[in-house]
């Protein structure tokens, strides 16, 4: 497995893992009728800089652990897989970026956006990164 597939999953996994929590317990809390700009604001700057330390991290033992293949620059196939990857993730993007403007059109409160627009950014992230895994193992 190279270091880019490596690198791939490290961020696929964190994603899943940390932002599954904040989601999570954002809509639990939206059920109850208890979720607040305040409390949220902390847990997702929370999530954030979490994330951003475990990938970094993890990043840097598998560059270490393999540093020439760490350094090789990318090949055609691999900027293809990006390509490919960027351009299907690109409707999932825009698919809940409608959602969010569909829901200020219901006058929904600016904290639901913030978080439908955030949730659509993970989303987008975690499909571009497993669409990238998939067209690297099938060759592509």
């Amino acid at each position: 497995m190279s270091f880019r597939e490596k690198s791939a999953w490290v961020s696929l996994l964190a994603y899943l893992a940390i932002y599954s929590f904040y989601f999570t317990t954002l809509g639990l809390a939206f059920g109850r009728g208890e979720a607040d700009g305040v409390h949220f604001l902390g847990l997702l700057s929370k999530s954030v800089v979490l994330f951003v330390v475990v990938t970094v991290v993890l990043t840097i033992i598998l560059a270490v652990s393999a540093p020439k293949d760490a350094q090789t620059p990318e090949d055609e196939r691999e900027k293809l897989i990006k390509l490919r990857a960027n351009s299907a993730g690109g409707y999932v993007l825009a698919t809940g970026v409608v959602i969010a403007i569909g829901a200020l059109y219901f006058d929904a409160r600016s904290f639901l956006v913030i978080n439908l627009l955030f949730f659509a950014l993970v989303t987008f992230e975690v499909f571009k990164l497993a669409m990238q895994l998939a067209l690297t193992r099938r060759g592509v």
